[in-house]
């Protein structure tokens, strides 16, 4: 849809809402069956339906049988959290380390970048964005999706202290909306691929009925809809006064995990399948050939059942299921290492470092080179251009707020990401206690490095103070010339 097209709409809901809805992404059903419980194998009953079973009436037909009714039991269902597990390793290799203000301070607008930085960290703090990040990134990996839209609030006395003049009398605040609410987030792209608009549609109770609403963000104005017994109607119109659109949206293609959603339903359904078989062949079956004429024991604690077989070819043996079991292993364990093979996902357990203290640095890094790899393509790409327009919007956002510092919204400012790492800290201490003694390496650095305090300068400075206050308990050799 094109801009010009856009704009003659606004004002005609009764076209404007249909053409919109049409531009509604398709998001996929399982995305919303994201628990355990909801997963096929649990809750859908014509996939895994429940099994009959003929069960014994106690009563016996005309010629003696027993007579048996048909029952349904329910099969085995054994859901698995492979989806979680791949969306909780994605989202933290992502932002585990929390995103950073990079900003390149202008020596011609020092005083006003300075502020400007200060405003845009004291923002980024109160909205607790590092962990609003993971919770966004979460949503956008299952429901492709998340809508996050910035707005000002006055600011509590103080807020901007140090920082801004007393007449800053307010802050930005952002909520962060999805598919997981039941928001219906329309994207709006021109043949250039370039968005120029994002509607959101979502029901609201008043007066104990539902109301279907639709909010249209433009970067100079929000427009909210609602829907009546006479159709759509324009319900109210903002203005925007940052220069910029108020929203950012976050989006990809695909759920994290939909490449090998087939795979995990079917170890779950060989998960079940052995439940069910465990359930029937657990324990052997003792199988007799030719009759038993007697048998003895096995009432009692500590003693073993004997039998007397009759026939020359009389025989007990137990019946053991053979070769399946090893199978259904070998197919579980293989599909349990594509699905995390292919979605780049370490698979780690606490049985497999048991025993492995100490690996070296080379190999953790290796252990996660996948993950790494993935999470710095995201940093990279569109995860990192996201947060950049939040950042450029903040600017703008900031200069509204505090006038003076607009001549800081050209300052260059960027996202910063950081992937953290499980360390083998005894090897890094080692090298870096080697690199000191070997004079290639400043005590001042080592203690920034070694980062066992929040001040390293100041845990510098006591150090030299100790060995100076340490000096002075040393004896000083006595001096003097010796008589002949």
């Amino acid at each position: 849809m094109e801009l010009t097209e856009l704009k003659a709409l606004v004002s005609d809901p009764a076209k404007l809402i249909p053409a919109l809805e049409a531009l509604a992404p398709d998001i996929p059903e399982y995305v919303f069956h994201l628990e355990p419980e909801k997963h096929k194998v649990v809750d859908d009953l014509q996939y895994r339906p429940m099994k009959e079973v003929d069960v014994a009436t106690g009563v016996l037909d005309t010629d003696g049988n027993m007579t048996y009714r048909k029952e349904s039991k329910d099969v085995h269902r054994i859901p698995s959290s492979t989806q979680k597990q791949i969306l909780d390793w994605a989202v933290r290799m992502n932002l585990s380390g929390g995103i950073e203000i990079d900003a390149t301070i202008r020596e011609n607008a020092k005083a006003t970048d300075e502020t400007m930085l200060a405003m845009l960290k004291r923002t980024w703090e109160d909205n607790k964005l590092d962990y609003v990040a993971q919770k966004i990134d979460r949503l956008k990996k299952n429901y492709t999706q998340a809508l996050v839209v910035w707005y000002s609030v006055a600011a509590e006395d103080g807020f901007w202290e140090g920082i801004a003049p007393d007449t800053c009398k307010y802050k930005m605040r952002c909520t962060v909306f999805s598919p997981e609410d039941g928001d219906i987030i329309i994207p709006i792209y021109n043949q250039y691929k370039e968005m120029i608009g994002c509607a959101k549609q979502y029901t609201v109770v008043i007066d104990s009925k539902d109301v279907n609403k639709m909010d249209l963000f433009l970067s100079d104005k929000y427009i909210t809809y609602v829907e009546g017994t006479d159709g759509w109607r324009q319900d109210k119109e903002t203005l925007i006064k940052y220069g910029k659109a108020n929203f950012v949206y976050h989006g990809q293609k695909r759920p994290e995990y939909a490449d090998v959603l087939p795979k995990i339903e079917r170890v779950e359904e060989v998960d079940s399948d052995t439940a069910d078989e465990n359930q029937i062949s657990a324990f052997p079956i003792l199988a007799a050939i030719g009759d038993i004429v007697d048998s003895t024991g096995g009432g009692a604690k500590n003693t073993r059942k004997t039998f007397q077989l009759q026939g020359e070819r009389a025989d007990l043996k137990y019946v053991e299921a053979q070769g399946s079991q090893q199978s259904a292993t070998d197919e579980r364990k293989n599909l349990r290492r594509d699905i995390y093979d292919e979605t780049s996902t370490p698979q780690i357990s606490m049985e497999q470092i048991t025993g492995t203290a100490n690996i070296p640095g080379v190999t953790i890094e290796l252990m996660f080179l996948p993950a790494t790899n993935k999470a710095k393509s995201n940093q990279d790409g569109d995860l990192g251009m996201e947060w950049q327009r939040h950042m450029n919007l903040l600017k703008s956002c900031m200069a509204v707020i505090n006038v003076a510092v607009k001549p800081s919204i050209s300052m260059p400012v960027k996202p910063k990401f950081k992937i953290e790492l499980p360390r083998n800290t005894t090897e890094e201490y080692a090298n870096i206690v080697s690199l000191v003694g070997a004079g290639l390496m400043s005590k001042d650095t080592a203690i920034k490095l070694l980062a066992f305090t929040d001040d390293p300068v100041a845990e510098y400075n006591k150090i030299k103070a100790e060995a100076a206050e340490a000096a002075k308990l040393v004896p000083t050799p006595a001096t003097g010339g010796v008589n002949a």
